[in-house]
């Protein structure tokens, strides 16, 4: 009988602790849950005055409050700009808020998001950045163009090189910029107002620059990588030596005449310049960074000489900008540019791009260049 007994008392001991771990567990996972949640607040720019903030409602069960929280580049301190109580929202997909801005011009902030538990305990979210600016990026070309063939090609093509580079680029900026992003295409093909790749190139290529203002961005940026003309410097077409290698940043006639967009260029050609440099594709660490009134104008000299240090310039056609992408864009009222990240005739460019991370690279450069033109 006193077995009986005892063994009772430790059946019912061990139920007590099992079910005690359950508990335990079951509340630990559930504030995991909402850790989590905050943790990967996410935005979107809805336009110059509207910031969008979102976060999954996981393990709302175990929340009173969430209260959303402001620090501007001045502050040294978090500001609440919101409460919001859990029993008014909804307890599955995300909670919403939109930050209705006051301030003019370009702005950034940091965001976070706590959770104030039933049980007394506040759980701090990750904060992030997110601004009121939208960029435009369009990967040049389209499909495989500008292939350049041959075991010295090394697979490279242009359109889906600047593929890789825009949607890496638009990720970066985002996640440690928090600069917002369009994209003229996202996959290999593109078509806009029902013309696509060859047809819209061959014919309507403008529409890229005016797919920018439609979408309500600030800045037009189109991806390439540059050639030269055949047989330049007395070198095969796309046997180039490291020498002609450097990158060129086109402007569109309001670019050009704007501060904030000839600050972008030069910081976009000096930090692809310092890429190039060390990664051992350039003879030359030095950009020849331009001031408003002092931009020259590109030339095929220019552009194909080896002893010639990378720049900003402006070209001209007989209707306005040469260019169709950034023709659209200045007709469109966007400020439009083109980044040429180096020379896909330099087989050692080729090489290292598909096989290195040298695209990477470029992104990150892009990034820092454009978040510091816009001021953060």
């Amino acid at each position: 009988m006193k077995t009986l007994s005892k063994n009772i008392i430790v059946f019912v001991a061990t139920v007590f602790v099992f079910a005690i771990f359950i508990l335990t567990n079951s509340v630990y996972g559930a504030q995991a849950n909402v850790q989590s949640a905050i943790d990967n607040m996410d935005f979107e720019r809805k336009s110059k005055n509207e910031i969008s903030l979102s976060f999954s409602s996981s393990g709302i069960n175990e929340v009173n409050r969430y209260v959303i929280l402001r620090k501007d580049k001045t502050s040294k301190n978090f500001v609440e700009i919101k409460k919001i109580a859990s029993k008014d929202v909804s307890k599955t997909g995300n909670i919403t808020y939109v930050d209705k801005l006051s301030a003019t011009g370009y702005v950034r902030y940091e965001y976070r998001v706590d959770a104030y538990l039933k049980t007394g305990k506040v759980l701090k979210g990750k904060a992030i950045y997110a601004s009121n600016v939208l960029v435009c990026l369009d990967p040049g070309h389209f499909q495989t163009k500008n292939a350049v063939e041959g075991d010295e090609g090394y697979g490279y093509s242009e359109a889906m090189s600047v593929l890789k580079l825009g949607l890496s680029l638009r990720d970066t900026l985002k996640k440690n910029y928090g600069i917002s992003c369009v994209m003229t295409r996202t996959t290999e093909s593109i078509t806009i107002d029902g013309f696509s790749d060859k047809n819209l190139d061959g014919g309507h290529i403008s529409l890229r620059g005016d797919f920018a203002k439609r979408n309500g961005a600030d800045i037009f940026i189109s991806l390439h990588t540059n050639s030269n003309n055949p047989h330049a410097n007395g070198y095969p077409t796309d046997s180039q030596p490291l020498a002609i290698n450097k990158p060129i940043i086109i402007l569109n006639s309001l670019a050009k005449e704007n501060d904030m967009c000839i600050n972008m260029a030069n910081k976009l050609g000096e930090n692809l310049t310092k890429v190039s440099f060390d990664e051992g594709l350039s003879k030359s660490k030095n950009f020849d960074s331009v001031k408003k009134g002092s931009i020259g104008e590109w030339t095929v000299a220019k552009n194909d000489s080896i002893t010639t240090n990378g720049s900003v310039y402006y070209r001209l056609g007989e209707n306005g900008d040469y260019y169709g992408v950034l023709r659209g864009a200045n007709a469109a009222g966007v400020f439009g540019m083109i980044v040429e990240h180096g020379f896909h005739s330099v087989p050692e460019v080729r090489k290292k791009a598909m096989q290195s991370d040298l695209i990477n690279k470029w992104a990150n450069a892009d990034a820092k260049a454009i978040a510091e033109g816009f001021g953060f």
